[in-house]
């Protein structure tokens, strides 16, 4: 089970940084995240292969133990990639690259201290050998230190990696970032956990107490039972800490899609009002788009020429019209936003005739529908309103009822 999750995981990991680092078609740029989430992904499968029984008893029979140093040294490494990928994701390029460059000097001196330890320590007192086993309050100081440097720039690394996730959290308004964002605080907490044993473990070691007995391999996730703490937990925390990170951003290109396909419905949806209402005064439309316009600029301006028709159609806006609908839509049984979108779209209906046949501005006219208060304060809310109010203007039988009862009369030519 150990050697297929330490090969599989790797493998697939790999393969998605191959995914985010493929050449785009029609040569378009990458993602500006694209290389620091392909570093992320390659550092934590190189991370997670150097777990792989095969790996460890290859590195072991240069000397005992190496493997031990040569997986811790990629974790950090590993680590080292999450910080550095929030700081991306956080900070334009320079100010991340100033940040994650005293870490790196950091990195490198931990792993010279592990290394100069691990070597210090004789072969036949390091962590597997059967001295160390059987007597374990008496091994070396150097493991001891070897483990506090290894600890401490973990525990750092963690550190750094929480908060930013909370301010990122704090930032974004994606539900599945959101949630994305909540599993890297997870997958730090199991993290936590596996340093909080390493520490524990060693300060066991050093008042001659065995909390944590087991030979030198796991033979499961669970068993001997320290690798619970030696070995699932910072697996599970990588899991955690990766899918985290890279879910949302690999689920970002659908999400644009179906943001794209809304807009471009919503923009069609809107045409026959807008239609109507640039009719009745052209000089609403800003100027003209050409037909290869992306979406969301069709859709802005669309939402925005819209909304000031509207205002401009004030002086129309009929309060018996507003009245007759109000009265249509309760005996129809509508309520909420529907019934306000199709108050909304009579009146407008109505101005727009008004304004067709020229007839004299109403001296009371009807008041704006309330849903038009989000008009300064957010545009994406306006045109879901005003999606509303033009399905309603093309579709509702109530509005084609009333706009042809209230027919309003020509201005006399004097």
């Amino acid at each position: 089970m150990i050697t297929t999750v330490t090969f599989g995981l790797p493998a697939f990991l790999l393969a998605a940084a191959a995914f985010w680092m493929r050449p785009r078609s029609g040569g378009a740029p990458r993602p500006s995240n694209a290389a620091s989430t392909a570093v992320l992904l390659v550092a934590w499968a190189v991370a997670i292969t150097g777990f792989n029984p095969a790996v460890q008893d290859a590195a072991d029979l240069v000397t005992r133990d190496l493997a031990k140093l040569i997986s811790n040294v990629l974790m950090l490494g590993a680590s080292l990639a999450v910080v550095g990928f929030l700081f991306a994701l956080n900070h334009d390029p320079e100010p991340a690259r100033a940040k994650l460059r005293p870490r790196l000097r950091l990195l490198a001196l931990t792993v010279a201290v592990m290394s100069t330890a691990f070597f210090a320590t004789p072969a036949d007192r390091r962590w597997s050998s059967p001295f160390t086993n059987t007597h374990w309050g008496q091994a070396p100081a150097t493991l001891t230190i070897y483990t506090i440097a290894y600890v401490a720039f973990m525990g750092h690394a963690t550190y750094d990696a929480l908060t930013q996730t909370w301010r990122r959290s704090t930032e974004t308004d994606w539900r599945v970032h959101k949630i994305g964002l909540k599993a890297v605080t997870g997958g730090c907490f199991f993290v936590l956990l596996y340093l909080l044993y390493k520490v524990v473990n060693s300060a066991a070691s050093l008042a001659h107490v065995e909390l944590f007995p087991g030979g030198p391999r796991c033979t499961s996730l669970v068993t001997p039972y320290r690798c619970a703490f030696s070995f699932t937990a910072p697996l599970t925390g990588v899991l955690l800490i990766t899918a985290g990170l890279t879910v949302p951003a690999m689920l970002w290109p659908l999400a644009k899609r179906r943001l794209t396909a809304w807009q471009r419905q919503t923009a069609e949806i809107m045409a026959p009002l807008w239609q109507d209402i640039t009719s009745v005064d052209p000089d609403l439309v800003l100027n003209t788009l050409g037909g290869n316009a992306e979406p969301d600029l069709v859709l802005h301006r669309r939402t925005v020429e819209i909304a000031d028709g509207i205002l401009s159609l004030e002086p129309h806006r009929s309060r018996a019209v507003q009245q007759a609908a109000e009265e249509a839509v309760a005996a129809a049984g509508l309520t909420g936003t529907e019934a306000d979108a199709v108050v909304e779209a009579a009146v407008v209906a109505g101005a727009i005739q008004a304004a067709r046949w020229s007839a004299r501005a109403q001296r009371d006219p009807a008041p704006l529908a309330d849903q038009g208060s989000a008009r300064e304060a957010d545009l994406e809310k306006e045109a879901v309103w005003l999606r509303l109010v033009a399905e309603q203007y093309t579709g509702s039988e109530i509005v084609h009822r009333i706009a042809a009862a209230h027919q309003p009369p020509a201005l006399d030519a004097a």
